[in-house]
């Protein structure tokens, strides 16, 4: 049945006015839209879409470790002043890693409160060398003991002073899974754990490097997160930890609890630096952003790099003074450079405050980018920036990260104590224990979802905007026909047979919508 020429006019202006609002209007407004939607997914809540992501690891993440082995221990010990200890690098010992958050508590305040678990499970096939590998270094039970009681009463260093020598020695030699996650006994341990000193308390019936973490529930702390709910920019950010905004580990803003986790970030396409919290040094890292260019399957992304202020002390920026206040050398004839120091050479971080007093420290691998003095007391290690830098790639639109190599190095501190006939004649130096990273990598699927995402507000505009270009062109079509008075020819009929109709219009934008 023919429609009349009103009915026609009617029509194809109509249709043209819907197309040009719908398109127009929405693809205006697309931006917003956009943001409303990935906001909404991308906060954490019970139903979101990062929650399942969150939750478990999503990916494979690893952790390789590397173990200093002293080579020259038994040289060492005839002339300690003038013979260094000798290194060699022995792994990588690769562990998978799997997180498991849990005690979730969903808070009022746009927080997530949480514990988690990690589980580290060995890989031969990956690792160059196995568990029963033994490694030779110096006693760090012996170490930490003659550390921990540096400042007390002299009759105490010396009742201690004479358990450490009948029953430690100066070098211990340990399976590589002995030092890792299983641990093991020692005497003084046993006997430090006997003495009633609030001071000197190590709550481990073993010693282990990551002993006793693997699969505990409650080694890594209680979390204390911003969802993003109310604020996308702090999505994943640290609130507090253990209950505190300021720990009592370092002083001033180096106390502060800040920074993510890791697992999730905000969109960063305006940050210059993001700052990782880490549970192992009771305080965050932060890392700046890098002229590098950084690609992965057809994804660009922002680069952030460990540079020398990440580990530095006040040696270079003032304001880091604050790391080293609490976690100082002064002590029993502690010297350094033939004069008492109050802090170390740049490049390390003391955690011994969060470590129950023991003298350990972190750098980064091989102490790279630390002060020259590090490596001038001991032999046999090489930094790389190809192998030791600490850098996170990351989606700047997303804040998805794409890559993750966080490596770091356990070190402790040797130095003569005038009362220990143990450790009288001992150098200053920093003993590294090992070093490793930590890795993830954004698998193809999570890729081709993160394109998605990236281009779907160019996707959005094109479409609505297209859209709404046909409607114009429609109603200019249509106003031609009025000028030439042409509503009542076959070529009406064919434009209105090729124009859309209103449902497959709205079916376009639900496809668009979906």
């Amino acid at each position: 049945m023919s429609l009349s020429v009103n009915a026609k006019k009617g029509l194809v202006f109509g249709i043209a006015v819907l197309l040009i609002l719908i398109g127009f209007v929405v693809g205006g407004l697309w931006s917003l839209i956009f943001t409303a939607i990935y906001e909404g997914e991308m906060a954490l809540t019970s139903t979101s879409t990062t929650f399942g992501m969150w939750e478990e690891t999503p990916i494979p993440m690893y952790v390789e470790i590397y173990l200093f082995n002293c080579t020259n221990a038994e040289k060492f010990k005839e002339d300690p002043q003038n013979i260094k200890p000798e290194y060699s690098e022995m792994g990588p010992y690769v562990f998978s890693e799997h997180h498991t958050k849990v005690d979730l508590s969903w808070n009022d305040n746009g927080t997530v409160t949480f514990r988690q678990i990690r589980k580290w499970h060995f890989i031969p096939e990956r690792s160059n060398g196995t568990l029963r590998d033994e490694i030779t270094n110096f006693n760090i039970i012996a170490v930490t003991v003659e550390y921990m009681i540096r400042n007390m009463n002299p009759m105490v260093q010396l009742i201690v002073d004479r358990l450490v020598e009948n029953v430690e020695t100066l070098f211990v030699t340990k399976t590589v899974g002995q030092l890792l996650y299983e641990g093991y006994e020692d005497d003084l341990l046993n006997l430090t754990a006997t003495l009633n000193v609030s001071d000197f308390q190590v709550p481990f019936d073993k010693f282990g490097w990551f002993y006793p973490r693997n699969n505990s529930r409650t080694y890594d702390g209680v979390f204390n997160m911003h969802t993003g709910t109310d604020d996308i920019n702090l999505l994943g950010i640290m609130a507090k930890w253990n209950y505190e905004e300021y720990p009592t580990y370092y002083d001033g803003e180096c106390a502060k609890i800040t920074g993510s986790t890791g697992e999730l970030f905000p969109p960063m396409e305006n940050a210059d630096d993001v700052s990782l919290f880490a549970p192992e040094i009771c305080s965050s890292l932060k890392l700046v952003k890098s002229d590098e260019t950084y690609e992965r399957y057809g994804l660009s992304a922002y680069k952030f790099i460990g540079d020398d202020s990440a580990f530095d002390n006040g040696t270079k920026y003032p304001e880091k003074r604050c790391f080293c206040a609490k976690n100082q050398l002064v002590g029993r004839n502690a010297n350094i450079r033939s004069c008492t120091e109050e802090c170390m050479p740049s490049g390390v971080r003391g955690i011994s405050q969060c470590r129950f007093g023991a003298p350990a420290f972190i750098s980064y691998p091989h102490f790279y980018l630390a002060d020259h003095w590090y490596l001038e007391n001991i032999n046999g290690l090489n930094p790389k920036k190809e192998l030791h830098e600490f850098y996170l790639a990351v989606e700047p639109v997303t804040g998805i990260p794409l890559d993750v190599k966080a490596r770091m190095q356990i070190n402790f501190m040797l130095r003569p104590y005038e009362d220990s006939d143990l450790f009288q004649n001992m150098p200053i130096a920093m003993i590294p224990a090992l070093w490793f990273t930590q890795s993830a990598e954004l698998t193809s699927d999570l890729a081709d979802v993160t394109k998605l995402l990236v281009r779907l507000p160019a996707i959005g505009h094109g479409t609505f905007f297209g859209i709404g270009g046909i409607g114009v062109l429609l109603l200019f079509a249509g106003i031609m026909i009025t000028l030439r008075n042409g509503w009542e020819g076959e070529d009406v009929d064919k434009l209105l047979s090729s124009s859309p109709s209103v449902r497959e219009v709205n079916e376009s934008s639900e496809m668009i919508r979906d």
